[in-house]
């Protein structure tokens, strides 16, 4: 058994990561929208992503309860009924956090089921919280535990406002069976427009969910391998290229990128990609993604390179200058962020130590959450890239990476 210092340490933690959540996020919001949403009308779309632009990948109707799964600026995420990860827009959708009981004696099962096991009951008018519905049945929480009531016995109750998406000068058709844009839910292009004069081609995005009940369940982030860009009429940005090997910059990204998104997911975190190969995403847009589905960091994974070719190491750079208005009030944050991933590089890569910088790179500056830009070694050292060139040891700046996110929310 644990002791009580265990136990009193365990609360501790978890105390202290839930204080980092709330302190990243906007003043007045919660970790969650809702915890169900309720479908509003008939033949809504389900969408690929968040966008009116993003293909359908199914339909929802009219009282139809879904867990809620992530927020996307003014759209939610959540599981279709086929097992698919899909968006509805929020003005179609309405949250809820509670069920109350509307008769009496009504039992709480172990399982959706009239054989699952009785945990106890509840009367009319009890209220438990919600967190999904599967067929006629209520996921509630009771007590300890997890339980099941028949929506024949019970009603959604609590409900939430959800946030509609920010402004962009123009009002949003409806998203039903044949979409007011024109597209008929086909999606192609996949553009979206973040702001007024400002359309950026999502179409490579990714986004995948963590393991539920995990150390970092709750928390999004954006992963962002670097070059990789796709530009009308002219050939993929590949970044550097090794001194003697010639491996591209942009291949060495996207696995450290790759290998981290799974152990992030292992941990609980919704993760998303910016691309997984290439994209037609500027920096500016990189940033934007994070900034609309709602991150609590951005992490963007570099490898570094120089005419000097005796030059090695890692390092991490942030960006939050004093005299800008909006980045101020992270300068320690980020600085703190930079510096936990250093340290966790240099103490478990085992490269020489270069140090936390400073630097006005776009996607640190465009970026709302705590952000930083991984340099994790020079391919224009031949000892750096022979050890790049290797799984092992992509694999190693990864888990040092996770480690170093892990100890920024307090739970590594």
């Amino acid at each position: 058994m644990q002791s009580n210092t265990m136990k009193k340490q365990r609360i501790k933690r978890a105390a202290a990561v839930l204080a980092v959540c709330v302190a990243l996020s906007p003043a007045g919001t919660r970790p969650l929208d809702a915890r169900v949403v309720a479908v509003q009308s008939d033949q809504v779309n389900i969408r690929k992503g968040a966008g009116l632009t993003t293909a359908v990948i199914g339909k929802a109707n009219k009282d139809e309860v879904y867990a809620w799964q992530a927020a996307a600026d003014g759209w939610t995420q959540i599981i279709s009924a086929n097992g698919q990860l899909g968006y509805i827009r929020n003005d179609l959708l309405r949250g809820y956090d509670e069920i109350v009981a509307t008769g009496s004696g009504v039992r709480v099962r172990q399982s959706p089921s009239l054989t699952g096991a009785v945990l106890g009951s509840i009367d009319k008018g009890d209220r438990l919280t919600v967190s999904d519905r599967q067929g006629e049945w209520f996921k509630v929480r009771y007590g300890q535990a997890d339980g099941w009531i028949s929506a024949g016995y019970a009603k959604l109750s609590a409900p939430v406002d959800l946030p509609a998406a920010s402004a962009t000068g123009q009002t949003a058709p409806p998203d039903g069976p044949v979409d007011a844009d024109g597209t008929n839910g086909t999606g192609q292009g996949g553009q979206i427009s973040q702001a007024p004069g400002q359309i950026y081609d999502f179409s490579s995005v990714t986004v995948g969910t963590g393991t539920t009940g995990g150390a970092l369940s709750g928390k999004v982030i954006t992963l962002d391998p670097g070059h990789g860009t796709l530009t009308d009429g002219k050939p993929i940005d590949p970044g550097a290229r090794g001194i003697g090997l010639g491996i591209w910059e942009k291949d060495v990204n996207l696995d450290i990128a790759l290998k981290l998104k799974t152990i992030l997911e292992g941990m609980g975190a919704t993760v998303w990609m910016t691309h997984t190969g290439s994209t037609y995403l500027n920096l500016n847009g990189r940033a934007a993604l994070a900034n609309q589905n709602g991150s609590h960091l951005f992490i963007s994974i570099h490898t570094n390179s120089s005419e000097k070719t005796s030059l090695n190491g890692h390092s991490v750079y942030f960006y939050a200058p004093a005299a800008s208005d909006r980045l101020k009030d992270q300068r320690e944050i980020r600085k703190g962020l930079a510096g936990l991933i250093q340290d966790s590089m240099t103490g478990y890569c085992g490269l020489a130590d270069l140090g936390v910088k400073e630097s006005n790179f776009v996607v640190l500056r465009e970026t709302n959450c705590p952000s930083a830009l991984i340099e994790t070694a020079f391919l224009s050292y031949a000892q750096e890239e022979l050890l790049l060139a290797q799984g092992a040891f992509r694999q190693r700046l990864a888990d040092a990476i996770a480690i170093g996110i892990a100890k920024y929310f307090d739970v590594g």
